[in-house]
C-alpha cells in the first residue's frame, strides 16, 4: 500500500501539469491580437512565390523556382514553422541514400524555418523569430514580413536574402483544409 501512494501522487501530478500545459494561455506577445492575429492562426499552403524586379517585373522565385510546394504554420500559441522547396528538384539515384552533390543540390531547393512569431496589426507586419533553420545565418534573427489577407488567401512579403536588382519578394498562400 505504502508505494501505491506515491505512484498514485505522481499520477495525478503528471495529469495536473497536463492539464496546465493543455489549457495555459500564449505567454509571447501577439501585439494586442485583434482580427487579423486569429486569422493568422493555422495552416497554409504556398500558392506561389515571385520576386520583383527594380523595374517591377515579376519574375519565380529565384531559389525555389517556378513551382514552389511548401506549408507555413502558424499555432495559436505562438509558434509558427516554414517549409517550402522546389518542387522540381532532381530526384536521388539512390532513393535511400544520396551523394554529397545530391544533398546539396536538395539544399539548394530547400527552405524551412521555425520559432515563436509576434503581430504588429499596426504596421501590418509579423515577425518570425527563427529558432531553428536549414540556414545556419538565419538562427537567432528576426525576419519581418508585411502581411495582407485577402479572402482565403495570405501575402507575406520582404526584401531579404534579394538578389542584386530585386525591390521584394512576395508569397501567396492560401488557407489549407487538409481536404485533398
Amino acid at each position: 500500500m505504502r508505494k501505491i501512494i506515491p505512484v498514485a501522487i505522481a499520477f495525478l501530478a503528471v495529469l495536473t501539469l497536463a492539464q496546465a500545459v493543455r489549457t495555459a494561455k500564449p505567454s509571447h506577445n501577439l501585439s494586442s491580437p485583434g482580427d487579423d492575429a486569429a486569422r493568422f492562426a493555422g495552416a497554409w499552403r504556398v500558392v506561389s512565390m515571385t520576386d520583383t524586379r527594380a523595374d517591377g517585373t515579376e519574375v519565380p522565385d529565384l531559389y525555389l523556382g517556378a513551382h514552389p510546394v511548401g506549408f507555413l504554420i502558424y499555432e495559436a500559441t505562438g509558434i509558427m514553422c516554414f517549409g517550402g522547396m522546389n518542387s522540381d528538384r532532381a530526384k536521388w539515384a539512390d532513393e535511400a541514400h544520396g551523394t554529397r552533390a545530391e544533398l546539396a543540390a536538395a539544399a539548394d531547393g530547400y527552405d524551412s524555418y521555425c520559432g515563436p512569431y509576434e503581430i504588429n496589426e499596426g504596421r501590418k507586419t509579423v515577425t518570425h523569430h527563427v529558432r531553428v533553420g536549414l540556414v545556419p545565418n538565419d538562427v537567432g534573427t528576426d525576419l519581418v514580413r508585411n502581411y495582407e489577407f485577402s479572402g482565403n488567401r495570405l501575402k507575406l512579403s520582404g526584401t531579404n536574402a534579394l538578389e542584386p536588382g530585386f525591390k521584394f519578394w512576395t508569397v501567396t498562400f492560401e488557407r489549407e483544409t487538409g481536404a485533398r
